[in-house]
């Protein structure tokens, strides 16, 4: 068996070390602080907490302390506060991370939705890859809410939900104004900053109305030998006003625009027989450039005291750049195999939503009716290129998706305990594509799919609730794929259940433990040389995942996630039944301090096991065990930080990719894994005036 060898060996006990370290109860080593408790600490005490599995349905609400205790150099570093979730970058820190959860590899999206203030992340068709999500437009101070859903079990989300979902919101209304200064190992800087501009709060002749902005810029040359010159600027503005008493209307404006230079995917034998650092690269040239613009106008109108309107219009820009060399010299031996991918972008959306509470007997009824429309015209191209110049056109073609979406959902809770929602979706797809340069391949094709969601909750009492869950799903594909291959391949369907319980023990420790399966009608493989995807067939996903919330004493934390995937290909023969790269068992965990007096500190693990690289197990990639720790002090307005990423500097593979390529001195191709280095032993401090 081969396996991938360029991180440290991983030991078992020390995951194991972690984790009872992270349970045990350290008493003897903090004294109970006997002032009152800040309203943030209680709510943060496990003893006031009932275990309810009815009152939000599948979603989950991600806490302050997920958010704030752990490094963030991005927004999508804030996935990894999702339990199971990993995420990985390989073309440098501008383009959207690999989406890993739920024994999925979703490559950039293709499972896993995300969402802004309602405005959808993922883009179909996109130049890169389907359901491409970059979320790097979003300024993580800015975030006033944060949920995150596993398996495809609400009926309010549509397209590349399959895996689950992350919803993020920005603040309606900001308690400070702040400037945040950051600097690092590796001449990294950031500087960040949201201003009030306009704050009137509710009172006799004055709407309820506030404005403010925020900006973030970003600049590194990262760890690689070949600088990043990486470059960011983030800007958002919202602006909220109580056009009357029942009418509220909200005005967000956001974007971002990026450059930078990558070091891209290198052979591990180049790096093994010493022609290449580490942190070298094959072609320096790769890199890429990006932006997106979202206008997102939401309108709520109170009906009744019991139904509330809710409607949203929003309008994305999205242009991307990226040139990328996966094969080296394997298709040309001069010129080399770079490639440019290119895409400009126009979405429009809207979506309207209708609540109401209601009685059933002596049950209540919560009624959720939503209808929505997406249209993408996109243009999109691949170029081969040198050095980022221009050799031939390999593709470009202009797309046109259309989603439209209803369905409802209605959820009956009785007195008892019980609570069942029952969801129904469906989702109208129109592709039209024209080739410009083989018109063969011009065409249209509309396609639809239903979806019935069922979740049933069972409180037994207030530290114990069962739940089981099932319901399909789907994603859609590219365009050229759908118009030519019919409706199953144009937007292939999921089936998913999950059953489990969440339960309190000794008022101190919460747990949470489901069992889950997922199966998919298609398998689709991303293949580096042309920017394509192959069908490999269907798969199953059968898994546990437990998650341990353990509140020590008043001011410390601990928690536990450990997640277990079955991933196997239901067409394949036994043992060659593998999907490459699909996760199996992955850890996340740490120990969080929060004290009243200012000081708030964590640590944390993340675990990514090994996975099987092909399809007969015979070839693995490495496994990796970081650390990571955060220290913030606040006192008066000022807040001080510091982050340290992979405290003892291991050596380890962010992305992993096995397959052919071929150097400038090679005669013929190799297979052979392709890695980014992860990030060594990296040090950030901060400081934060709020006013």
């Amino acid at each position: 068996m081969k396996l991938l060898t360029i991180n440290q060996p991983v030991s078992y006990m020390r995951i194991v070390y972690l984790s009872v370290l992270s349970l045990l109860s350290v008493r003897a080593f903090a004294q109970r602080n006997k002032t009152n408790d800040s309203l943030q600490q209680r709510i943060l005490n496990l003893k006031a907490v009932d275990v309810t599995g009815s009152t939000d349905k599948s979603a989950h609400m991600l806490s302050k302390i997920d958010l704030q205790l752990q490094p963030v150099k991005s927004a999508q570093d804030l996935l990894r506060t999702v339990p199971g979730l990993f995420i990985a970058q390989h073309a440098g820190g501008g383009k959207a991370e690999q989406i890993l959860v739920r024994g999925i590899d979703n490559d950039h999206g293709t499972d896993f939705g995300i969402f802004v203030d309602g405005v959808p992340v993922n883009l179909p068709n996109h130049a890169h890859g389907q359901g491409y999500a970059d979320m790097h437009f979003l300024i993580p101070e800015v975030i006033g809410g944060a949920a995150y859903y596993k398996g495809p079990y609400e009926a309010s989300q549509g397209d590349f939900t399959n895996a689950g979902a992350a919803v993020y919101t920005s603040f309606y209304r900001p308690d400070n104004q702040f400037v945040k200064l950051e600097y690092g190992q590796f001449n990294t800087a950031r500087a960040t900053t949201l201003l009030r501009l306009l704050d009137h709060q509710p009172e006799a002749g004055k709407r309820d109305q506030n404005a403010y902005v925020a900006a973030d810029y970003t600049y590194t040359n990262s760890y690689f030998d070949n600088s990043q010159q990486f470059k960011r600027f983030n800007a958002l503005g919202r602006y909220n006003i109580a056009v009357n008493r029942n009418n509220t209307l909200s005005l967000i404006v956001s974007g971002f625009t990026s450059s930078w230079n990558a070091s891209g995917q290198v052979p591990l034998r180049a790096i093994e027989d010493g022609t290449l650092p580490r942190f070298g690269s094959v072609d320096p040239s790769e890199g890429g450039k990006t932006s997106r613009l979202n206008a997102n106008l939401q309108w709520e109108t109170k009906l009744s005291d019991r139904s509330v309107m809710k409607q949203q219009a929003y309008y994305v820009r999205n242009l991307f750049d990226l040139w990328s060399n996966f094969t080296f010299y394997k298709e040309d031996t001069d010129n080399g195999d770079e490639i440019r991918q290119w895409e400009k972008r126009d979405l429009f959306g809207y979506r309207n939503t209708w609540q109401h509470q209601g009685r059933v007997g002596a049950a209540t009824l919560e009624s959720e009716i939503g209808a929505g429309a997406r249209i993408d015209l996109v243009n999109l191209g691949r170029e081969h290129v040198k050095e980022r110049s221009f050799l031939s056109n390999e593709d470009s073609s202009r797309a046109a998706i259309a989603n439209y979406s209803l369905y409802v959902s209605e959820t009956l809770r009785w007195a008892n305990g019980w609570s069942v929602n029952m969801g129904l979706r469906n989702d109208l797809f129109s592709f039209r594509l024209r080739d410009h340069l083989q018109p063969d391949n011009n065409g249209r094709r509309t396609a639809f799919r239903l979806s019935p969601k069922l979740n049933i909750y069972y409180d037994i009492a207030p530290f114990i609730s069962l739940f089981a869950k099932a319901g399909m799903g789907f994603h859609s594909n590219y365009a050229n794929v759908a118009v030519h291959n019919g409706q199953e391949n144009a937007v292939p369907r999921s089936y998913g259940s999950d059953i489990g319980a969440n339960f309190k023990l000794c008022s101190r420790v919460l747990i949470s433990a489901t069992w889950w399966w997922l199966q998919s009608d298609a398998e689709y493989r991303f293949i580096a040389d042309d920017g394509s995807y192959e069908n490999i067939g269907r798969a199953t996903r059968t898994g546990v995942d437990v998650a341990v919330r353990y509140h020590i004493i008043r001011q410390l934390w601990a928690d536990v996630n450990v997640n277990y995937a079955r991933p196997r290909l239901m067409d394949a023969p036994a043992k060659e039944n593998y999907i490459p790269f699909a996760p199996a068992i992955t850890s996340t965990g740490g120990i969080t301090w929060q004290s009243v007096k200012g000081l708030n500190a964590g640590i944390r693990y993340r675990y990514m096991g090994k996975r099987a690289a092909i399809e007969d197990n015979s070839v693995q990639s490495a496994a990796y065990f970081l650390t990571d720790a955060v220290v913030k002090y606040q006192f008066h307005r000022f807040e001080l930080g510091l982050s340290a990423e992979n405290v003892f500097n291991t050596k380890w593979a962010e992305a992993q990719f096995y397959d052919e390529s071929q150097l400038k001195e090679e005669k013929a191709p190799v297979m052979d894994f392709h890695i980014t280095p992860g990030t060594p032993f990296c040090l950030r401090g901060s400081i934060t005036v709020k006013f």
